[in-house]
C-alpha cells in the first residue's frame, strides 16, 4: 500500500505544475485532492482566438505578437498557454516561408543586376599585380596614374572601392561626388606611403570599400533619377580641384557599385536562406513533438 501512496503523491505533485491541481492531503495508503474550479480568463482566450485567426490568414507577424502578449500578460492561464505553445511553431514556419519567397524574388533581381552590370566591366590584372579588379570598360584608362581622376573598382571577392589619382599632385586626402542636390564624400586618408602614396610626380589614394560606398551608391541614385546635370568629382584636403563627370563616367560608377552590391547581397541572402531553412525544420519538429504530446 505504501508503494501506491507514493505513486499517488508523485502523480499529484506532477499535476500541481502541469494542471494546477492542488494536493490537499496525503495519508498512507490514501490520497485526497481538492481542486478548486477556476474559469479561464476571457481576455486570454480572446488573444489566443485572434492569434489562431491570424495564422489561418497567414499573418505570422500578428500571430506571434499576440502569442507574445498572451505569454507575458497571462502566464497563469496554463491550459491556454499550452494551446499557444502548439500554435507558435506554425506561426514561425509561416513567417520563415514568407521570407524565403521574398529571398527568391531578390535572388532573381540580384542575378539580373549582376549580369547586366558585369557586361559593362573589364577585368584588369597585369603582370606584377597581386590582385586583379573589375572596372568600367568604357572609361578605362591604362595611363590612369598619369592623370587626374577617379577609377571605380570591384575586387576579386566583390567589394567596391575607389582609387583616386592626382597628377600633378594636389596633396588631396579625400574625394567627393558633388551634385546640385547634395554630395557623398570619402573619409580623409592622410599620406602614409601605403593607402595614400606618391608616384611619378603625382599622388594616388586607394579608398577602402567602407570609405567608397556612399559615392557608388549616390552614382546609382543619380542614374535612377536621370538627373546627370552638373555632377562633379571634387578633390579635397589640399588644393581644391573640381572635375566634371560625364554621363558615361557616372554610369560606370553606378555599374561597378551595383555589380558589387548584387554579389554581396546575394551572398548575405544565401546565409539568411540557410538560417530560415533551419528555422522551418526546427518549427516542424516542435509542432510534431507537441502533436505527439497531445496524443
Amino acid at each position: 500500500m505504501k508503494y501506491f501512496a507514493n505513486a499517488a503523491y508523485s502523480l499529484l505533485k506532477s499535476s500541481l505544475f502541469s494542471c494546477g491541481i492542488a494536493v490537499c492531503a496525503i495519508a498512507e495508503g490514501t490520497a485526497f485532492t481538492s481542486c478548486s474550479s477556476k474559469s479561464e480568463n476571457a481576455d486570454a482566450r480572446g488573444l489566443l482566438t485572434k492569434a489562431t485567426e491570424a495564422i489561418e490568414a497567414n499573418d505570422a507577424e500578428t500571430a506571434l505578437a499576440l502569442l507574445d502578449s498572451l505569454q507575458k500578460t497571462y502566464p497563469s492561464e496554463i491550459a491556454i498557454q499550452r494551446e499557444a505553445i502548439v500554435l507558435r511553431p506554425k506561426a514561425i514556419e509561416i513567417q520563415a516561408t514568407a521570407k524565403l519567397v521574398m529571398l527568391d524574388s531578390l535572388k532573381q533581381a540580384d542575378l539580373n543586376t549582376h549580369n547586366s552590370a558585369k557586361a559593362t566591366l573589364k577585368w584588369i590584372k597585369t603582370p606584377g599585380m597581386i590582385e586583379g579588379f573589375w572596372t568600367p570598360a568604357a572609361t578605362y584608362n591604362a595611363s590612369f596614374f598619369n592623370s587626374t581622376g577617379i577609377q571605380p573598382r570591384v575586387d576579386e571577392i566583390g567589394q567596391f572601392y575607389i582609387v583616386s589619382s592626382a597628377n600633378p599632385a594636389l596633396k588631396h586626402t579625400s574625394v567627393a561626388l558633388v551634385t546640385p542636390k547634395g554630395e557623398a564624400a570619402t573619409q580623409a586618408v592622410a599620406y602614409d606611403g601605403e593607402s595614400n602614396y606618391r608616384i611619378d610626380g603625382g599622388e594616388v589614394i586607394t579608398f577602402s570599400p567602407a570609405q567608397s560606398d556612399t559615392i557608388g551608391h549616390m552614382a546609382s541614385l543619380i542614374r535612377q533619377s536621370g538627373d546627370y546635370g552638373n555632377v562633379k568629382i571634387q578633390f579635397r584636403g589640399g588644393r581644391l580641384k573640381n572635375l566634371a563627370l560625364s554621363r558615361q563616367q557616372i554610369d560606370g560608377l553606378a555599374n561597378a557599385w551595383e555589380y558589387s552590391h548584387a554579389i554581396i547581397r546575394a551572398r548575405d541572402n544565401e546565409v539568411e536562406r540557410e538560417r530560415l531553412t533551419r528555422t522551418i525544420e526546427i518549427a516542424r519538429r516542435q509542432a510534431a513533438a507537441e502533436a505527439a504530446r497531445e496524443n
